[in-house]
């Protein structure tokens, strides 16, 4: 893991990617400051199950992010395909996944 002061002496950074299980939960932090995202072009968040605090900071400050729902889909499509044989309904794959995260984002 980079310190906050690594982070902070970088002219810029081209991707912040977390893959910390910190966001996974209601009422986490941020795995970095705020601050430390103003010399990031793009920040992925693996986190899948929310919009992360990473994520609402990344694009307050104006920076493009992304959450981890893709990659799980597609990893998701892959074992589907390696263990079925057949090609994934990826559409249908996603579309469950983000209702099921809307879903339990209310609860």
């Amino acid at each position: 893991m980079v310190s906050a002061d690594k982070l902070l002496k970088l002219k810029k950074i081209d991707l912040l990617v977390n893959a910390t299980p910190i966001g996974m939960k209601s009422g986490d932090g941020l795995p970095v400051s705020e601050f430390c995202l103003k010399n990031v072009s793009f920040v992925y968040d693996i986190i899948y199950n929310r919009e992360t605090p990473l994520i609402r900071a990344a694009r307050k400050a104006g920076v493009k992010a992304l959450g981890g729902a893709g990659m799980l889909v597609y990893q998701g499509a892959l074992a589907f395909e390696r263990w079925t044989g057949k090609k994934a309904p990826v559409d249908v794959m996603k579309k469950t996944l983000l209702k099921e995260i809307k879903k339990r984002s209310r609860s």
